[in-house]
């Protein structure tokens, strides 16, 4: 009786129980497609990322993977003298951040030594640029030491020291050494040759113990 009750409203109303079909078949594509998304996201599922900062990259590479965690390195070209060579100065994400399994946690590795350049042409140009010159190179620890010289060599620089030796331009340094630029005071009236040859000479002399020291 209900069977034919059906296909009598079935044969009466077509239209209505197609779209009825097509909800339901479209309900049960849904749900299909929420489960493969909850499979291939891991939905739900997180794991708390390990601190790996200090530590040398193969410690913090069992860290991660005893974590059950991809990893992979990010950077390790930059060299900071806070830190020991080859250790992980910094990861992404953060220590104690929530991540799906499948998210890489990416290492920044310092350098196994600071990369080395060659010193450029400094004399005989005024400090600003030598400094503006040295920053570019990446050099930080950058000394001005000014001394007795003619005003019209104000703020001249006249010798480099690295580390507390002259060097040529074009030696090749550490960017993390100390640069030490002798600059010209201006102090000493041009119309005085003599004086000038003399007090230029000491004050040179004086720079150079001052460093030795």
């Amino acid at each position: 009786m209900k069977t034919k009750r059906i296909d009598s409203f079935r044969e009466r109303h077509p239209i209505v129980v197609n779209l009825l079909l097509m909800f339901v078949a479209t309900c049960v594509l849904i749900y299909i497609a929420l489960l493969f998304i909850d499979v291939f996201t891991d939905h739900g599922r997180q794991r708390q990322v390990p601190d790996v900062r200090s530590l040398s990259l193969g410690e913090a590479i069992e860290k991660v993977e005893a974590a059950g965690m991809a990893w992979d390195i990010s950077d390790s070209t930059q060299y900071d003298r806070n830190f020991k060579p080859g250790v992980v100065i910094d990861q992404d994400p953060k220590a104690g951040s929530f991540v799906k399994p499948t998210r890489a946690i990416y290492f920044k590795v310092n350098a196994m030594h600071d990369r080395k350049v060659a010193l450029p042409r400094l004399v005989d140009i005024s400090s600003r640029q030598a400094v503006a010159m040295l920053r570019t190179q990446g050099f930080k620890d950058i000394v001005l030491d000014s001394v007795r010289g003619p005003s019209s060599s104000r703020g001249v620089v006249l010798q480099v020291k690295v580390d507390g030796h002259s060097v040529a331009d074009g030696t090749s340094v550490l960017v993390s050494s100390n640069i030490l630029l002798v600059v010209c005071d201006g102090s000493i009236d041009d119309t005085m040759p003599d004086t000038i040859v003399n007090s230029v000479l000491e004050s040179l002399e004086v720079a150079g113990s001052n460093q030795q020291q």
